[in-house]
């Protein structure tokens, strides 16, 4: 797509040439494949590598998710790792659960949806992506599947994950929670 090639420290293939931004490929953690990914996150990370590489350092980014969120009215939405349609093109044995549930108790004012779709991998059960959309909290759920990913998590263990309760945060069985044990 004309970005930038670059390995994990920011090098071109061109000697002593650095690129990072929108304009360079980075790597994907599930994948290990060079990826596209413009966003200010994995840009500022590679830039910063690549600042650090340049005053003498040997220093590797990770890598990116391509985490990713978006705000419309009061809904969220966000996406990290994986998706089904990438799975299925790189010809994964995945497996995916689309669940919803609730953000936090009934009897707390502000009790709304949350939908969840968690991708994973059918024989080790290690979580690969998910998106999440609803209202209140919903794209900080998605940064604890980003966690997960990156902790290469699985469903089981995102089941039984010791998260945060108050009535007016979460149930004590949280959406991520039961997501992970829907995809036992």
């Amino acid at each position: 797509n004309g970005a930038i090639i670059v390995d994990e420290f920011g090098r071109t293939s061109v000697e002593d040439i650095y690129a990072a931004g929108d304009c360079a490929t980075i790597q994907n953690i599930v994948t290990g494949q060079d990826s596209y990914v413009p966003l200010a996150t994995g840009a500022n990370k590679l830039g910063r590598i690549v600042g650090e590489n340049l005053a003498g350092a040997n220093n590797s980014f990770q890598g990116s998710l391509g985490s990713s969120c978006i705000k419309v009215m009061d809904m969220e939405a966000a996406s990290t790792g994986m998706t089904e349609s990438q799975a299925q093109n790189l010809g994964i044995n995945y497996k995916a659960k689309f669940i919803s549930d609730f953000n936090q108790t009934n009897y707390y004012p502000g009790r709304d949806k949350i939908y969840v779709k968690l991708v994973y991998d059918a024989d080790t059960k290690i979580i690969l992506g998910g998106q999440v959309a609803g209202f209140k909290d919903s794209v900080q759920r998605c940064n604890v599947i980003a966690a997960a990913i990156f902790g290469k998590l699985t469903t089981n263990q995102l089941g039984m994950l010791d998260l945060c309760y108050a009535p007016p945060f979460a149930r004590t069985w949280d959406v991520l929670n039961v997501a992970g044990n829907v995809c036992k």
